[in-house]
């Protein structure tokens, strides 16, 4: 186990709380290698924060959901762990030094940051004010989907347009949730993430989204099956099957159609927004997962 980190520097994941969070990395590590991969609609960068120096990957994305914020603090924290490690020498039992000699976790913890900033702040000063108030009515306090109304993680291309059929027989239209938008990958969001998937082939994709504290694991293999069965015992999280909705365009269904073993983790238990007070105790399961996923591939 690594030593636990200044608990101030895990704050509200809005766009205050990101560049806090991204000032405390700045002071505690010096240099720390950023690359944007996309702007969202509102010209918001979308880092990825890149920790090791192997020829082979694992990428985590966060907060595809703006209600899920929780997951872009849990993230942040992997970084911090994560650096800290590649000083210390070990953490969860792990040679850090060997591991980040291996392999590079490419680690995106902000895939929403337009729909968190209306979560947070509303539409005030937005330059489509006037659309964002008639999807949400004014009330920002469910808001999931990106600036425009589209549900990032329904704007994937896998089965999108089914899903497509499914939400136009429901009457989802552009709103607070669950509308995939136009085509696959219409969003610069989503877009960017499918870029650099497509770029690095990745070993390995984790998705963290709250709550339910269940892993959904893709594709459906022996190699996955056993994978999945080894992090529910390390998180003691169930292995479930998504339903419904949740089983079309999402970017774990997109990456597995790649062929790149992929992991949604639903964090947490209760009602989103979690507390933000539950992101040590999240953790703690959570972050030994990943941070050992590689030794099980």
């Amino acid at each position: 186990m690594v030593a636990k980190s200044d608990k101030e520097f895990f704050v509200p994941a809005d766009s205050d709380g990101r560049n806090n969070m991204m000032r405390r990395l700045y002071e505690k590590y010096g240099e720390i290698r950023v690359y944007p991969i996309a702007k969202s609609i509102m010209s918001r960068p979308i880092d990825a924060l890149y920790v090791g120096d192997g020829e082979m990957y694992i990428c985590v994305f966060a907060a595809h959901h703006a209600l899920e914020s929780i997951t872009s603090n849990i993230a942040y924290m992997l970084v911090d762990y994560l650096l800290y490690g590649s000083g210390a020498g070990r953490i969860y039992d792990v040679d850090c030094k060997l591991l980040l000699s291996k392999y590079c976790f490419i680690i995106v913890p902000c895939v929403n940051p337009d729909g968190i900033e209306l979560r947070y702040h509303g539409a005030s000063g937005s330059p489509i004010y006037d659309r964002q108030m008639r999807m949400s009515g004014g009330d920002f306090s469910t808001w999931q989907a990106n600036a425009r109304g589209v549900d990032l993680n329904h704007n994937y291309d896998a089965g999108f347009y089914r899903y497509a059929a499914l939400a136009r027989d429901m009457g989802i239209m552009p709103g607070a949730s669950r509308y995939g938008g136009e085509y696959p990958e219409s969003e610069p969001e989503s877009r960017g993430v499918a870029n650099l998937v497509r770029t690095i082939m990745p070993s390995a994709v984790i998705s963290l989204h709250s709550q339910g504290e269940e892993i959904y694991a893709f594709p459906d293999t022996p190699y996955v099956k056993r994978i999945a069965r080894r992090i529910s015992s390390a998180t003691g999280y169930s292995i479930g099957v998504p339903e419904g909705s949740a089983a079309f365009s999402g970017l774990c269904d997109y990456t597995a159609s790649l062929g790149i073993p992929s992991f949604t983790f639903e964090v947490g238990q209760g009602k989103n927004p979690l507390p933000e007070s539950d992101i040590s105790a999240i953790f703690e399961r959570v972050g030994k997962a990943i941070v050992t996923l590689p030794t099980l591939l």
